[in-house]
């Protein structure tokens, strides 16, 4: 077969295309063997050479002939060889600036800074002109002469100076620094304990210091100091992971066991904490650590326990001993737990060391809060605020308790125009809190159409970078893991988001499921789209009703109560208090909301649950322009109205039990004593604690199951006037809701003589032995 060439062959440009090929053959393969080189010097110094290699000694002490043993062969390759390995030194620094202080003229030590790769990172977060010194402090000659051929000639790092110097004992020109840190250096401190003891006299009373490093924890090493913690999310390890890790670690030097971590928890004060995996070569376990002085909530310890009991503060002497003080007001479960670690020189439980005080002291080992495996049940709130605000009448001299559910009318409460003075939100299950805690830092932290796509839309980009650099200061630390750990997935963009998550997603979920299979998804969004009642009542009678209440639904789920509880958190005693039949009590609910007014732009709740997010027509007010502004706005003592709220992780009973008597004037209590047991003594030991805290005239708002709940009786055996602010008949609806079948009103008209408004005498005899 003949070639035919219709143009001639241009053979410069062939060789020229070839030789770029070539050479970026070459260039590649030279990159490889670079990394590849690199591999190699990291593998034998970190894996190999320890086994067989020996120490030579020299005049500067051993710590420094192991660490020049160890980096002087790898120093000009250690950044390129720790990317993959130390994870979280960004996380940590952005999240120690997030709590630093604002003054001027700060100093930043970074102890054990290696190469400069810290300092550079913080450059990427932090204008670095803002400190007006930083120093790295480091034993190793290799690693600093790295460092300084980082620094050198570039005008960003003017204020740097890099110190060969011992951690435990090196000198500088201040004598208190705002910013201590650790990266990845204190695991290799032989004498930690007086490095640690070193950052302490250094730093600041207002200081931050900072670590992130390897570590393994277990349950037996917290032993005594929970509540200093900070959180327990992954901290705790098996036997095998602590023990492979910490091996294979110490062939380096590297120590892994919980004595330094342990030490940095006992000589400061925790403000947050965090426990994380590398997964690039193993499970291996890291933890982050933000710490401030142990004794900087010395002076708000009364304050604190003031606001948690609704006790009067009269701020006490330097000389007055605590006891002299406390034993004529109330003790909160903080306020104990404080004065315990403070006879035992530990630091005060973590919550004290926080920005915000929002956030009550709980124990968080504590068997009851264990049973909600770590999430909360409810992502929004089914009562209708609009009709509390009708029944209740707040006004600016109340002080109302409310369960906390999903924090939705805590915000609604708040931002009133007649606002109550205080408000304590109350769950038993600290995720629900957790929850409210996020909503509340993001109106102090963020702006409108960041807080919008959170909790409107239920998603949002960079979550994880969010909750570091501005909502953590506002968070406590058990709040901070939480969001931590499961926010990215909460809040994903291409995820289902916030209204998709809690116990509660089964059933919404079940119902889109329902829908699509009986072809009435379309008609379900014409519903929420609805410009008339007309139109409203046509598609939910001819195509949406016989879906929901066909006898394959109304069997297997309506009237199932493993479904009730675990998809709707209906429990036993409470559908028992619905009637003869579910299925009834269900379509009594929803028939008459379709008539009541248009899901479309009036009722947010079943908007929500059938779209999955809010509409900016159709929000809880606190999502609203006018909501925003009334949370975000401060008086002339620079108080926003969320200032206000505090939230409690205990049963109602301990909480009432630890309130200054008398000194609630409105408590709404759901549904929730629907859930006792008739014949136990529940109701009446909670009517008891309830009655003993709320002022004369003081009133509880109830909604219940059944149209007369029994529990009434028991509330006017204790001295209270009941009346039904609502009751649901055939065809009505009390509210936009109508969950409930009736809304009450209990009002305290005879008050108990025999209690008076001082502590007990187990708190006084427990208060007697502590001084401060």
């Amino acid at each position: 077969m003949d070639i035919i060439i219709d143009q001639p062959i241009d053979y410069s440009k062939v060789c020229i295309g070839t030789s770029i090929t070539i050479f970026a053959a070459l260039l590649v393969l030279s990159r490889l063997g670079q990394k590849l080189k690199q591999l190699v010097v990291f593998c034998w110094a970190c894996f190999i050479k320890p086994l067989f290699g020996k120490v030579k000694q020299n005049k500067n002490g051993e710590q420094q002939q192991l660490l020049e043993s160890f980096y002087q062969n790898q120093a000009h390759i250690y950044d390129n060889t720790r990317e993959f390995l130390l994870k979280g030194r960004k996380e940590c620094l952005k999240l120690a600036i997030a709590h630093l202080s604002k003054d001027k003229g700060k100093v930043w030590v970074d102890i054990g800074g290696g190469t400069g790769k810290n300092i550079e990172y913080m450059s990427e977060i932090y204008d670095l002109s803002k400190f007006e010194k930083i120093y790295l402090i480091d034993l190793s000659p290799s690693l600093c002469e790295i460092a300084r051929k980082r620094f050198e000639n570039k005008k960003i790092y003017n204020n740097v100076e890099v110190i060969v110097a011992d951690a435990a004992d090196f000198k500088i020109d201040y004598s208190k620094i705002d910013l201590i840190t650790f990266s990845y250096s204190l695991s290799m401190i032989p004498t930690f304990h007086s490095t640690i003891d070193n950052a302490v006299d250094l730093l600041k009373k207002n200081g931050i210091i900072a670590c992130v490093d390897f570590g393994i924890q277990s349950s037996d090493t917290s032993m005594g100091r929970i509540n200093t913690l900070g959180g327990l999310v992954n901290r705790n390890l098996p036997w095998i992971l602590r023990n492979f890790w910490r091996i294979w670690f110490e062939a380096d030097k590297v120590f892994l066991d919980s004595s330094r971590r342990n030490y940095l928890e006992y000589k400061f004060g925790t403000i947050k904490s965090l426990n994380e995996f590398n997964y690039y070569l193993g499970k291996i376990p890291y933890y982050i650590w933000i710490g401030c002085d142990k004794s900087k909530s010395t002076k708000l310890l009364h304050r604190i326990n003031c606001l948690a009991t609704e006790s009067p503060y009269l701020a006490p002497s330097e000389e007055t001993q605590l006891e002299e003080y406390s034993t004529s007001l109330p003790i909160s479960k903080g306020h104990e737990a404080a004065l315990s670690n403070f006879a035992k020189k530990l630091p005060f439980p973590s919550i004290y060391y926080q920005q915000q005080i929002w956030r009550v002291y709980y124990d968080e080992i504590c068997a009851k809060y264990n049973q909600f495996d770590n999430q909360y049940i409810y992502a929004f709130t089914w009562e209708d605020p609009r009709e509390d605000h009708k029944i209740l009448k707040f006004n600016e001299n109340e002080t109302v308790l409310a369960i906390t559910s999903a924090g939705d009318n805590i915000l609604d409460y708040a931002c009133l125009e007649s606002a109550p003075k205080k408000i304590h939100a109350v769950d038993l299950n600290p995720a629900q809190n957790h929850l409210l805690e996020l909503k509340l830092a993001a109106f102090k932290s963020l702006h409108k159409d960041q807080i919008w796509n959170l909790f409107g839309n239920g998603k949002i980009d960079n979550f994880k970078n969010l909750l570091i650099e501005k909502l953590s200061p506002h968070m406590s630390s058990q709040a901070f893991q939480f969001w931590f750990d499961k926010g990215n997935a909460t809040f994903n963009p291409n995820g289902n988001g916030l209204y998709d998550t809690g116990s509660t997603r089964w059933a919404l979920r079940v119902a889109k499921y329902l829908f699509k299979f009986f072809g009435v998804s379309s008609s379900i969004e014409k519903l929420c789209n609805c410009n008339s009642m007309l139109e409203q009542l046509k598609l939910w009678n001819d195509k949406i009703k016989p879906t929901l209440f066909n006898p394959f639904v109304a069997t297997l789920m309506v009237g199932n109560p493993i479904f009730l509880w675990k998809a709707l958190g209906v429990p036993v005693n409470q559908a028992a208090m619905m009637g003869d039949s579910v299925l009834k009590y269900v379509i009594d609910t929803f028939d008459p909301i379709i008539k009541r007014s248009l899901i479309s732009n009036d009722n947010y709740f079943y908007y929500l649950t059938l779209m999955g997010k809010y509409s900016k027509k159709n929000c809880p007010n606190y999502l609203s322009e006018t909501g925003f502004q009334r949370l975000t706005s401060v008086n002339k003592n620079g108080e926003s109205p969320i200032d206000n709220i505090r939230i409690h992780t205990d049963t109602l009973n301990d909480v009432f039990a630890r309130l200054n008597k008398k000194s609630i004037t409105i408590a709404i209590i759901m549904d929730h004593m629907d859930w006792f047991d008739p014949n136990g003594n529940d109701a009446h030991d909670e009517i008891v604690a309830i009655k003993s805290c709320l002022a004369t005239n003081g009133r509880v708002m109830l909604r219940s199951a059944a149209q007369f709940p029994w529990y009434i009786k028991t509330f006017e055996k204790l001295g209270f006037k009941c009346k039904p602010a609502a009751i649901r008949h055939k065809g009505e609806s009390i509210d936009r809701t109508n969950m409930y079948a009736s809304t009450w009103v209990c009002t305290k008209v005879m008050d108990d003589p025999e209690h008076s408004n001082t502590a007990n005498p187990s708190t006084r005899r427990r208060m007697s032995s502590l001084r401060i």
